[in-house]
């Protein structure tokens, strides 16, 4: 830990520096693009000072992250983002109270911040991925020891034995036979020959042990062992009790294995997405979709007598029913919540037909996403029919609506978009709608807008029909 927080302090001091020369490059580049922007600002030393007092300030709130062995990029962003936000307030406080800078120009305030976000970011990510190599040339190295011969440690060597976390596994202590064949290369002996062994190496940093329930006194013994000779010592639950992703969490100090990591439980992660969902769905409401509407509408009524928004009940989040709105693409008819849209379905009107192919039928969802029922990316929402159908074919089906439904989906870009004739094809999209509920980032979200719409473009002719 001491070094991690070395790395810390080394990427404070390098940021001060970065920061200091950025100010002054930025105040110069202002100074050629827009003059008007940097009126009053005549003692540029002072504006560094207090630029860098305010990021001082956040970083004690929002330290570095980077320095960490096992983190990911999306969190990375969230803290830069973090550090950038308080950053602002800190300097926006310094400067507004202080007399000397009653007149400090509000425009370089906000430019410099946006620009700075953005620096710091790429700064964050080249700094990472030096580190990264820095560890994977066993530089920056943490001695490890394994305990125990389950399916939970193996699973744990996997991920420590990856170069650029900068693990290096001494070895193995365990009972018993071992089906690993790298594990059982590295075995130092049994459970009860630790203590020896640590008696004579003194260079290890940390121990991850997994024993069985019945062992409380040997994991006590462990721990004080290692309290006294500054080892870090890590008990590995028995997590193997469920297949895929697991998340641990305490209720009351008790730790509590739920069956899946779900991302989207987290109040922020939660919220991010929700305003995003807001901006996204009111910039297409307010500019794309009354264009659209004129069009679409004159062609349906040309082509079909009816209504233009067909309306169907349909699953969504914790299996809560909500009207999904549509552009009408088939004529008026008693199947449509019962039957499917196929390839040649008579139902179809010849411009109904193109909406379907083309997605354009869908754009009313996004009055779903603005009112909440819907999300701009989520599993896509199933006919009522097909909820109680398919929940009875198929497992964990119903985990799909542990998220907000979507206009488009990881399943969607997949290949798993539209009709579902046979039951390995809604297999397969119930199996990638779970893969995004158990793996969302915000960056996922923005990959799926992005090839829904390279696909819409006509890179993709899947099965829409």
């Amino acid at each position: 830990m001491g070094t991690e927080k070395n790395l810390q302090l080394g990427v404070y001091l390098l940021d001060t520096v970065l920061l200091t020369a950025f100010i002054i490059g930025f105040h110069k580049l202002m100074c050629h693009i827009a003059p008007e922007s940097v009126d009053n600002i005549e003692n540029i030393p002072w504006v560094v000072l207090v630029y860098i007092i305010g990021f001082s300030f956040s970083y004690v709130l929002f330290p570095s992250l980077i320095q960490l062995r096992l983190i990911k990029y999306e969190d990375i962003i969230k803290r830069v983002t973090s550090t950038c936000f308080m950053m602002l307030l800190f300097v926006s406080l310094i400067i507004f109270v202080s007399k000397p800078f009653a007149d400090f120009p509000r425009t370089f305030l906000f430019y410099s911040m946006l620009a700075y976000f953005i620096f710091m970011l790429t700064e964050r990510i080249i700094l990472r991925k030096i580190l990264m190599r820095f560890r994977a040339n066993k530089g920056n190295q943490k001695n490890v020891i394994l305990v125990g011969n389950e399916q939970t440690v193996y699973q744990l060597f996997e991920i420590l034995k990856t170069p650029i976390y900068g693990y290096n596994i001494v070895g193995f202590f365990y009972d018993g036979e071992c089906t690993n064949q790298e594990m059982a290369a590295k075995r130092l002996g049994g459970t009860g020959d630790i203590y020896g062994w640590l008696t004579v190496h003194s260079n290890i940093n940390e121990i991850y042990g997994y024993f069985p329930k019945e062992q409380h006194d040997t994991i006590n013994m462990m721990s004080k062992f290692c309290d006294n000779h500054l080892i870090r010592f890590y008990y590995i639950p028995a997590i193997n009790v469920f297949k895929g992703n697991m998340a641990i969490t305490f209720m009351e100090g008790i730790p509590v294995i739920a069956r899946r990591e779900e991302p989207l439980r987290k109040g922020s992660n939660k919220l991010a997405k929700r305003i995003f969902d807001i901006i996204f769905s009111s910039f297409v409401l307010l500019l794309i979709f009354p264009w659209i509407f004129i069009f679409v509408s004159v062609m349906i009524k040309i082509q079909s007598p009816g209504p233009i928004f067909f309306l169907q009940e349909r699953t969504g989040l914790d299996g809560k029913i909500f009207k999904c709105i549509k552009f009408r693409s088939m004529k008026v008819n008693n199947d449509a919540d019962e039957i499917q849209a196929t390839k040649n379905d008579p139902r179809k009107f010849p411009f109904g037909d193109f909406m379907r192919k083309t997605n354009i039928d869908e754009l009313p969802q996004f009055i779903n996403v603005f009112l909440g029922d819907m999300s701009v990316v989520g599993p896509r929402p199933h006919m009522l029919k097909h909820t109680a159908e398919y929940s009875k074919l198929i497992n964990h089906f119903m985990v799909r609506h542990f998220a907000k439904p979507g206009i488009t989906g990881l399943a969607q870009v997949s290949g798993f978009r539209g009709e579902t004739r046979y039951i390995d094809q809604m297999e397969g999209r119930v199996k990638k709608d779970i893969e995004y509920i158990e793996n969302w980032t915000f960056l996922l979200d923005l990959k799926i807008i992005v090839k829904t719409v390279t696909n819409m473009l006509g890179k993709e002719k899947g099965n829409a029909y």
